[in-house]
């Protein structure tokens, strides 16, 4: 999640759906607070929407009251504010009260006496979100989330009955200089169009994996079935014999995982919901019972970043269970079967051989689709940010010399 500055042809040879453009533009909240925020004032419990194109020049304040005076909403309250990596615009997060639905486009002036422009409203989060961007100084590197297939980018990452988002509310003040305690990293979310029902994607794990392939974070954050794509895109870069691409894959430092089935898991309620759908190869290829895709793509991934000592990886295992799929009288899916652990702890830690102890195993208390949703004062979100902190800072390290030995050769 955490990248130096590579050159841009480097970047933009790992994810599609990660594309990591780095940015070298100043944000205009504050930098130097290294608690998590508190929400802002007014903020209520509704949807999250994303509004794109927001002038660089723009700050929150002036958001606010554009959306409130200028369009008609009563109370917005505009959570995030942040410079995207192509250094354009500005992305920010805002709640509506009264379950207020905004348009698809907003249209009016941000600045005094300035021309009309467009913003654009979604809350489906397809693509890069910046949810945070620290000042050019203070730039050291970014922090990439990819929810599982299904997920979305903003609301996988949120506490489940409230506003609080650890990525955009808590994260990003606890990945501090170890010199200026500022924050350092920009945080992103990657949503991507992936589900299970329903589905006409006809994509294998290393088909998806290609597709991804075009930009390149130094430490990825990846929850349940992605990590085994994230996987794939990792070897297919380790192997590519592009230059764009080994510059890439020498920035890569490490990885989070959080319930990733790497020794596959029981599909047998995604069989049901996907029936003879397009998407059962997919599935068909993380079962535990004959997945020789699996097993292949264990012995290459424990290739495609290095020997031992060159990169961390962290694995974490859920330990509560969480209901299956089971069709409802409408003949729909309602996720309210039988309680199961869906990815075992022995599958969600078979990574690598070498990391194989309690500094890089570790327990959420959590049923799978909840182990990365953490509350305000969360004890998990503690447990899993001594962890990203120790791997920040040696990433820093590793890549700061990774940085100068790039730059002699170009």
């Amino acid at each position: 999640m955490i990248l130096h500055d590579l050159n841009q042809a480097a970047v933009l040879a790992f994810l599609l759906v990660l594309t990591l453009l780095l940015c070298r533009r100043i944000l205009t909240t504050s930098q130097t607070s290294v608690a998590a925020l508190p929400p802002p004032e007014g903020a209520g419990n509704g949807k999250t929407y994303r509004i794109r194109g927001v002038p660089i020049t723009c700050d929150k304040v002036r958001l606010q009251s554009f959306m409130d005076t200028q369009n008609g909403y009563t109370n917005p309250v505009v959570w995030s504010l942040a410079t995207e990596a192509h250094g354009r615009s500005q992305t920010a997060t805002v709640t509506f009260r009264h379950g207020t639905k905004p348009p698809k486009t907003l249209r009016g002036s941000l600045q005094p006496g300035g021309e009309d422009q467009p913003l654009i409203i979604d809350d489906d989060f397809l693509g890069l979100t910046t949810l945070f961007a620290p000042t050019q100084e203070d730039h050291k590197g970014n922090i990439i989330a990819i929810p599982g297939l299904g997920g979305h980018a903003f609301g996988s990452f949120k506490e489940r009955g409230g506003q609080h988002m650890w990525l955009r509310d808590a994260l990003l003040y606890h990945i501090l200089s170890e010199h200026t305690d500022h924050p350092i990293a920009r945080v992103i979310t990657y949503g991507y169009e992936s589900a299970v029902a329903n589905s006409n994607s006809i994509q294998n794990l290393e088909d998806l994996a290609t597709y991804l392939k075009k930009a390149k974070p130094l430490i990825l954050v990846a929850h349940s079935l992605v990590g085994l794509i994230v996987k794939q895109a990792l070897i297919t870069l380790a192997s590519s014999t592009a230059e764009d691409q080994q510059k890439a894959a020498r920035a890569i430092y490490g990885i989070v995982f959080f319930g990733v089935p790497h020794d596959g898991m029981d599909i047998s309620s995604l069989i049901l919901m996907v029936g003879d759908g397009t998407n059962r190869e997919l599935i068909g290829t993380i079962s535990q019972l004959n997945s020789q895709v699996l097993s292949m793509q264990q012995r290459d991934f424990r290739k495609a970043l290095g020997a031992e000592g060159n990169t961390e990886i962290f694995c974490f295992y859920e330990t509560e269970q969480s209901p299956t799929a089971q069709k409802d009288r409408h003949r729909g899916w309602r996720m309210d079967g039988p309680k199961a652990i869906l990815v075992t702890k022995s599958s969600a830690t078979h990574c690598r051989p070498w990391e194989d102890g309690p500094e890089q195993i570790c327990a959420i208390n959590r049923s799978h689709s909840n182990m990365v949703k953490f509350g305000s004062e969360d004890p998990e979100y503690e447990r899993t940010l001594q962890r990203l902190q120790g791997l920040a800072n040696r990433a820093l390290g590793v890549q700061s010399r990774l940085w100068d030995e790039n730059t002699k050769c170009m």
